[in-house]
């Protein structure tokens, strides 16, 4: 496959690559999103968006000044984060479902000028901001029937504060996508305007093929950068319609969405995977019009994969991406698809795999990866300790641990500290992970280290099991060692009988899991 190429002028704003473009290319009177019982079309999309953006400029925003958007997957989600592009704002995106503390946390890194809230995070948010010190005259604009003492979008966008926007550039700062905070609080990867566009072109179009006839459904969320990529920013690129809902995605959700609009595009993760899967009769729903999904977030059990793809034949397209690349950049393909391995290099992206010492490790050796294509973040928004560690001209420094085998596909080991030093030899938790679901009692399951009466690392499999099933220590343990190199098995089992614990990410928090049991 030969590497894209592609340049974008020096004056540009991403929101009309997305969004604008469709009107010009006459997909005007095309369904752009489908929520509830609304069909929105691109010229109405557009003309909303143009809306926020004079909107925002009317009401005193300056140029790069930030925009919070703190909402549901709705209309006005994408109204709003297109809007504050369009007027040269800085846009950021968090989960509309935290408690107030972590909304102080937030309001106090960002410090928005602007921020655009629902009925769901409007409580939370409200306590936040009567403990925090915000900029005199922030706009709180909320999309609900009760706003509260803030006003309501309906009302913000018609009260007649219009000025057109700030004009932007190409490098031009316009998003900031929140780390996943897995190694301490999250922080926000600083992009311009041409990032997203140039992993659109070189993933989403290229390597993928998105087309403009899908219909594409996401269970994570928007404000996941992952969900923002595959579910609005990639189908819009192309003129495809997205379905957006409210609710929790729950697996009869799900299935019944896709079933009604006949979705071609599904965005999923392994633990939503897992439910459906799991899920009354999941064997009888019909969701044959999908022709590919998703799985990015956290590592997709090669036991899962095939179960997935016995029940329901559709394809599962695994990758690898983060908040400072924007969006995947290691995947399977359509055609392309190796169970277990998360596919190949992107073609655009540059990547390595070198050790502790910065020596390039020899084929097939785990090693820490390098990455490097032009959507890499500028930095970390003060941050600067960690946008020296982790980004070094150009270079995606990523902490993650891969392989790479002799016929060029990729395999995630996990995070250089969750690998445990066992015996002398480092053990990858997810490989342990992936033998252990294979068991037929799991249900799920994470391997954290833990010392042993010597001071000595040893895994510990903290174990889920299924309902009605039963298994005892010893039979994970002797299981773990049928499979695997014995040094690898787990030297404990402790049982759980709640779901792990994860993050707003749905990635299983690692972190709290070894300091509760290890």
């Amino acid at each position: 496959m030969s590497t894209p190429t592609m340049t974008f002028p020096d004056d540009f704003n991403m929101a009309d690559y997305f969004v604008f473009s469709n009107v010009e290319a006459g997909r005007g009177d095309k369904v752009a999103i489908r929520f509830e019982d609304r069909a929105i079309t691109y010229r109405e999309v557009a003309d909303t968006v143009t809306n926020v953006a004079h909107a925002l400029v009317g009401h005193g925003l300056l140029p790069e000044q930030r925009v919070l958007i703190c909402m549901q997957d709705r209309p006005e989600f994408a109204f709003a984060w297109f809007g504050a592009i369009k007027a040269g704002a800085v846009a950021t995106q968090i989960n509309p479902a935290l408690p107030s503390s972590d909304y102080e946390y937030y309001l106090g890194y960002v410090k928005p000028q602007f921020v655009f809230l629902d009925e769901l995070s409007l409580p939370e948010f409200s306590k936040a901001l009567a403990r925090v010190r915000h900029p005199a005259g922030t706009n709180i604009i909320v999309v609900a029937e009760n706003a509260g003492s803030h006003i309501a979008f309906d009302t913000w966008l018609a009260d007649g504060k219009h000025a057109d926007p700030w004009p932007t550039r190409r490098d031009d700062p316009a998003v900031w996508l929140f780390t996943s905070g897995t190694t301490g609080q999250s922080k926000g990867a600083v992009h311009t305007h041409a990032h997203f566009p140039f992993n659109t072109e070189v993933y989403a179009k290229s390597f993928i093929g998105i087309r403009e006839s899908d219909v594409t459904i996401s269970g994570p969320r928007l404000f996941f950068g992952y969900a923002t990529g595959t579910n609005l920013m990639f189908p819009f690129a192309v003129g495809a319609t997205t379905v957006l809902f409210r609710e929790q995605p729950t697996s009869e959700l799900l299935f019944k969405l896709i079933e009604q609009h006949r979705a071609t595009v599904f965005t999923s993760v392994p633990t939503l995977i897992n439910k459906m899967l799991q899920a009354p009769q999941a064997e009888r729903r019909d969701i044959s019009g999908v022709r590919l999904m998703w799985s990015a977030g956290e590592a997709l059990p090669r036991e899962l994969h095939e179960r997935w793809d016995k029940t329901f034949g559709v394809p599962i397209i695994d990758g690898i991406g983060s908040a400072e690349s924007f969006h995947i950049y290691i995947s399977n393909r359509p055609g392309d698809i190796r169970p277990g391995s998360l596919g190949r290099l992107v073609p655009g992206y540059e990547a390595k795999l070198v050790d502790d010492d910065g020596t390039p490790v020899a084929q097939g050796d785990v090693g820490t990866l390098w990455l490097k294509g032009e959507s890499a973040a500028l930095y970390y928004h003060a941050a600067y300790e960690k946008s020296k560690q982790h980004l070094r001209g150009g270079w995606i420094v990523s902490g993650d641990k891969f392989r790479q085998d002799a016929d060029g596909y990729w395999y995630y080991e996990g995070r250089g500290d969750d690998l445990i030093k066992s015996g002398g030899i480092y053990v990858s938790p997810l490989e342990v992970e992936n033998c252990l679901m294979q068991h037929a009692a799991v249900r799920e399951c994470c391997v954290v280290p833990k010392k042993d009466s010597s001071g000595l690392e040893k895994p510990l499999a903290i174990v889920v099991l299924k309902e009605t099933m039963r298994a005892t220590e010893t039979d994970i343990i002797a299981f773990a060692k049928s499979k695997l190199a014995r040094y690898k098995a787990p030297h404990w089992v402790t049982f759980v009988s709640t779901p792990l614990p994860r993050n707003d990410r749905d990635k299983i928090d690692r972190k709290k899991l070894k300091a509760e049991h290890a």
